[in-house]
């Protein structure tokens, strides 16, 4: 070769791992031939092809023949990679050839086709899984202005519309667990009403279980949908040890136990797909209050298309989350009504309370789903506003002659979030009891104030204080005023948030409303001073 001759096969010079496996390979054994022998065309759109960091393939000639690039390598899987290279794409893609076979039909004649998040399950990994894809189709047209092949630009989905339809199924969930509280039904038809909701459509959940945990150490199977429940035990003692299931396991260690199933002779439903179910989750119910024992637990069937990772397990945590909640509503319901012989009468308070208490923590969980921007967060967030919430209801829960006060609140959500380190924060002021509605708003709101001072504030780090005072003021009828300052020894620079969260909302819209008082939210670089001002008079 001369001097200052190109390379040969210089287009495929470069791009990645994918460009340096194209120049090794063997290409004797493909119907495309040698590289340098491709016509320019094919040698431009692989060289595009290449040099993008986006995912794209060339599919070429009237047999598709596969060409990609590095980012798209992933989407392959170690079922179609290496393997697939330079092979019609028929050969490594026949599970969903059915589908897109007929898009690049009309792609060859000429029409560019688009797909949004379609659904393509394929076996990328030694099952089929279910995988989710946007992505065009574009015909690569030569000089003669005949149609050569297809370009393909796609990205994975998959992430974000498992992610939606979890977020989804968890809003159905609580909407469905508020219209229950309405209704005068045994906990047993509650449940299994619950389930038949989560279950619908729900790939994720293809079957469930409940157990509701009773006196004398034992559970009892109460619910299930999409499954006969005839394969369970009917009950199960915490003490056996005949544990297939993880049941028991569940239940004395409060943790998820994971049960692989293999078992021939019965397949178990795999809901939506026509794959048996091979794994399932064993998941305990708890209650939130620290009072609360174990209430009972669900058997979950895994989505046989997918892998039970983290954000999956975080969806089934969640979920049992909110049939504890439920569970929890249902079974205190059932108590007090037992125990009257007015029970007309209360059961119309106790469904105006349970509706009350299942609409704050639906607000609670819609607003913090609209903050978040993962599983993840909204776990963290929403359990710890459950959290503030459940302290409430313990201090509520107290007989109507025992008073409440402000400096008992306060000093419950601090131990709650400091972990005993109060030695940087002050407090002060008179013994003050509180309206009892006031208890539930005042005590989430003093939960986001500590939360954003964990987070953002003096609580961060070991600079700067917090002073909690509060005092009353005559004005016609007795005010609470209670103060929150933050102060930074040394003044540091603050992001201030994008949006408005949760705690401002609760803070400057909600308490005020429901307390008909008013509020002073003042955050700069050196600290935060919130002033919170209300009537003590009750409104009843």
């Amino acid at each position: 070769m001369s001097i200052g001759a190109p390379p040969r096969c210089g287009f495929l010079n470069g791009g990645g791992k994918m460009g340096a496996l194209m120049r090794a390979h063997d290409w004797s054994t493909s119907a495309l031939g040698e590289p340098e022998r491709w016509p320019e065309v094919l040698k431009s759109a692989v060289a595009t092809c290449l040099n993008s960091r986006f995912p794209m393939v060339v599919w070429w000639g009237p047999k598709l023949i596969m060409l990609y690039n590095d980012a798209w390598q992933p989407i392959l899987g170690e079922t179609k990679h290496p393997g697939g290279l330079g092979r019609p794409g028929a050969d490594s893609w026949p599970d969903t050839w059915p589908i897109v076979g007929k898009q690049f039909e009309n792609a060859l004649k000429g029409v560019a086709n688009w797909s949004e998040d379609l659904l393509l399950a394929s076996d990328r990994h030694g099952y089929i899984e279910e995988c989710y894809f946007t992505y065009s189709h574009s015909p690569l047209i030569d000089g003669n202005g005949v149609v050569v092949g297809v370009l393909t630009a796609v990205i994975e989905t998959t992430a974000r519309v498992l992610s939606e339809r979890r977020m989804r199924a968890l809003r159905d969930l609580s909407k469905a667990t508020i219209e229950a509280a309405t209704r005068v039904k045994s906990i047993e038809e509650t449940c299994q009403h619950l389930l038949g909701i989560l279950c619908s459509g729900n790939p994720d959940v293809p079957f469930i279980v409940q157990y509701l945990a009773e006196e004398g150490g034992c559970a009892r199977l109460i619910a299930s949908s999409h499954i006969n429940s005839d394969l369970f035990p009917s009950s199960i003692a915490f003490s056996d040890s005949n544990d297939p299931w993880g049941l028991v396991y569940a239940l004395t260690t409060r943790e998820p136990r994971v049960v692989d199933y293999s078992e021939p002779s019965l397949r178990l439903q795999g809901g939506q797909w026509p794959e048996s179910t091979t794994q399932l989750v064993a998941l305990p119910l708890i209650g939130k209050s620290p009072q609360t024992d174990i209430l009972g637990l669900l058997l979950v069937g895994v989505n046989s298309r997918l892998r039970l990772d983290e954000h999956y397990l975080d969806f089934l945590k969640l979920v049992a989350a909110e049939l504890a909640g439920s569970t929890s509503a249902l079974q205190s319901i059932e108590r007090d009504m037992r125990s009257v012989r007015a029970k007309e009468l209360l059961v119309r308070e106790l469904q105006h309370r349970t509706r009350n208490l299942l609409a704050i923590v639906q607000s609670i969980s819609e607003r913090t789903r609209s903050t978040c921007s993962s599983l993840e967060d909204y776990a963290r967030e929403f359990n710890g506003r459950l959290g503030a919430l459940s302290r409430a209801q313990g201090l509520l829960s107290r007989e109507e002659s025992k008073s409440i006060t402000i400096g008992e609140l306060v000093h419950i959500e601090l131990n709650a979030l400091a972990a005993g380190d109060l030695s940087r924060i002050t407090t002060g002021g008179p013994t003050v009891a509180l309206p009892r509605e006031a208890v539930q708003v005042l005590s989430l709101a003093l939960h986001e104030l500590a939360t954003n001072s964990i987070k953002h504030g003096v609580l961060n780090g070991t600079d700067g204080s917090l002073q909690i005072h509060w005092r009353t003021i005559e004005a016609g009828s007795p005010v609470l005023r209670l103060e929150w300052i933050e102060g930074r020894g040394t003044v540091a620079e603050r992001i201030m948030p994008k949006r408005q969260g949760f705690g401002r909302v609760l803070l400057e819209q909600a308490l005020p409303n429901q307390l008909g008082g008013e509020t002073h939210f003042d955050l700069r670089s050196e600290g935060l001073k919130c002033f919170l001002q209300f009537p003590l008079e009750s409104k009843k």
